[in-house]
């Protein structure tokens, strides 16, 4: 093996780890994805490819930023708590071991128990566990299509790289 090889099979396992990190909370899915870009540019620095990177490297900050911003900034906005933004994540978490349907029900379960708890009202923790719930998938699918747009920019170095 030389070291493109090497190169473009770290990018390969960081673009199956940024894959699992879309849903898998705390690990940054999208910026693990970028790192394997990186190496595929290093390994074959293919200028279309670089110029893609730079524009992906913009968009991979834009959404790991809002990723972090928008649920708990719609959850406030609705009037939610700090406790339903955690009841939410921790939910996605033990989600996780139920998947697939754990993945649906444990942000939605975890925001109205967190809300809950804090207000005491079942309609508002409804409310709060909703609109966090949503902006929970919303921001997994933005990080879910970044990787994937990753993904097939590193396969597609790769095929250029062996077979042209």
């Amino acid at each position: 093996m030389d070291i493109p090889d090497i190169l473009f099979l770290c990018a390969a396992v960081l673009n199956v780890v940024g894959l699992a990190g879309t849903v898998v909370p705390g690990l940054p899915g999208p910026p693990l994805s970028f790192v394997g870009l990186v190496l595929c540019c290093i390994a074959d620095p293919n200028p279309i490819i670089i110029v893609l990177s730079v524009v992906m490297f913009f968009l991979v900050l834009i959404v790991t930023i809002l990723d972090f911003v928008v649920p708990g900034w719609l959850t406030n906005k609705v009037g939610g708590c700090k406790k339903a933004v955690w009841g939410a994540t921790i939910g996605l978490f033990v989600g996780l071991f139920y998947a697939p349907f754990g993945l649906i029900l444990g942000p939605f379960i975890g925001a109205f128990a967190g809300e809950y708890i804090d207000s005491h009202k079942a309609k508002q923790s409804l409310k709060v566990a909703a609109y966090t719930f949503l902006s929970i998938i919303v921001g997994t699918m933005f990080k879910l299509v970044t990787c994937i747009a990753i993904l097939l920019m590193c396969a597609g170095s790769a095929i250029w790289y062996y077979c042209f």
